[in-house]
């Protein structure tokens, strides 16, 4: 028990890294395109799109390698990967080199080490939890927001440098990016402490392509898997677009902000995903999970058509502080039911399109909201992916079982694992 312990210990070490260095990327990223190269909408929407697309492209793949190969290489080798591109952009933003084309390669690199990096994370996570699974999954999203939460609140830091220490915003934010790379070197430094995983895949002689249509074909018929892979891919299309997109232009030309503003909006909406995320772990097992995840992510699509109104910023910090609420709810229960619902010869397959839903959405809606942005304006671009979701909501409850999903006894649930 205590090895396993210590093992979780390197384990969430490793996340909480790499979750650090994303959170300040998710401040970082998108002000260097919308406020230091003052890029328009469209050209906003497609750089963020570039940060998600290998993820539509490579997931699966990701997912497949991750049960062929080690998980713990897999994500040494990622991390330290991911710091060069980092430091590559924080050289060239003290040069002055700092363009466009170097914010979509940097992009679609960190975007390809994500593919691998997260189907290796969540097969690891698995193989460490035990039968606790929704404990270990909940201290994990824990730990995941939290490194986001503090890799965003240490962005706050660039205007103080500024203003106590005189640097200018652009080596402050310099900095910042060598800070991101040496924090994915000391998460790699932490899995390396892990004992290694090898392959669980029973060679079968199948190609990779046959692997996974397997793995489709375990989420297309499994009634407790099928409508949570339909809901996060619409979460994906709808909600992440829209978040990755709205959030900047939001602060930028509604309100007139910059990267204390952005990073405040950003604060708020994580921070209530880390206190949907603390509460559920307090309060532990969720009963009725199908008709919960309905209420949270209905939530979402009443509060994006809040946005179309003219509300002040910190309303719009409020706002996005209950739509975190929603999203750490809807991130901890489906990601629960897919790693105890999925077979441990396909688990990570199965995550791995879970992920392709959530994350290989975001590149599409992503790109989508820009156009639509630019075409309508911000207030009316908002209300669309809200009826689409509540259309989709509406049509899950009706065709398929996503109401009835409940969390099994945990005598029966052991029982049925053992």
């Amino acid at each position: 028990m205590a090895r396993t312990e210590g093992q979780l210990g390197w384990y969430m070490g490793g996340q909480a890294s790499w979750f650090i260095s994303l959170g300040m990327q998710f401040v970082l990223f998108p002000h260097l395109v919308a406020n230091v190269l003052h890029e328009p909408a469209f050209f906003v929407g497609l750089a963020q799109m570039c940060l998600q697309i290998p993820a539509l492209l490579l997931m699966l793949v990701g997912g497949l390698t991750a049960e062929r190969s080690d998980c713990r290489t897999i994500l040494i080798r990622v991390h330290l990967i991911a710091a060069l591109p980092a430091l590559g952009l924080g050289y060239a933003l003290l040069e002055g080199m700092l363009a466009y084309e170097i914010l979509i390669l940097y992009a679609l690199t960190m975007g390809t080490l994500g593919a691998f990096a997260i189907p290796a994370r969540d097969s690891s996570l698995s193989r460490l939890g035990g039968q606790d699974i929704q404990r270990i999954v909940t201290i994990a999203m824990g730990v995941q927001l939290s490194g986001q939460l503090l890799g965003m609140l240490s962005v706050q830091l660039i205007p103080f440098l500024s203003t106590y220490f005189g640097l200018e915003d652009l080596s402050a934010v310099s900095l910042f990016l060598h800070v991101q790379a040496l924090v994915m070197v000391l998460g790699g430094m932490a899995v390396f402490q892990l004992r290694p995983m090898p392959s669980l895949h029973e060679p079968s002689g199948a190609t990779r392509g046959s692997d996974i249509l397997d793995g489709l074909r375990e989420v297309w018929h499994s009634p407790s898997i099928f409508p949570v892979i339909v809901l996060i891919t619409a979460i994906g299309l709808l909600y992440v677009g829209s978040f990755m997109v709205l959030m900047p232009l939001m602060v930028r030309d509604i309100y007139g902000g910059g990267v204390s503003q952005l990073s405040a909006a950003n604060l708020s909406f994580w921070g209530g995903t880390i206190l949907a995320t603390v509460t559920l772990l307090r309060f532990g097992h969720v009963e009725a999970r199908g008709k919960v995840l309905v209420v949270s992510v209905g939530s979402g699509a009443i509060i994006l058509a809040l946005f179309s109104l003219p509300i002040s910023f910190w309303m719009f910090c409020a706002l996005s502080f209950l739509w975190g609420i929603g999203a750490g709810t809807t991130m901890t229960i489906t990601r629960t039911i897919v790693q105890s619902e999925a077979r441990p010869t396909h688990r990570a397959r199965v995550l791995s399109i879970y992920q392709l839903g959530m994350m290989g959405g975001g590149p599409i809606g992503s790109f989508a909201m820009g156009g639509l942005i630019d075409l309508t304006g911000l207030a009316n671009a908002v209300l669309l992916p809200a009826l689409l979701m509540a259309g989709i909501l509406a049509w899950l409850c009706l065709r398929t079982a996503l109401l009835s999903l409940h969390a099994p006894r945990p005598e029966l649930h052991n029982e049925g694992r053992s």
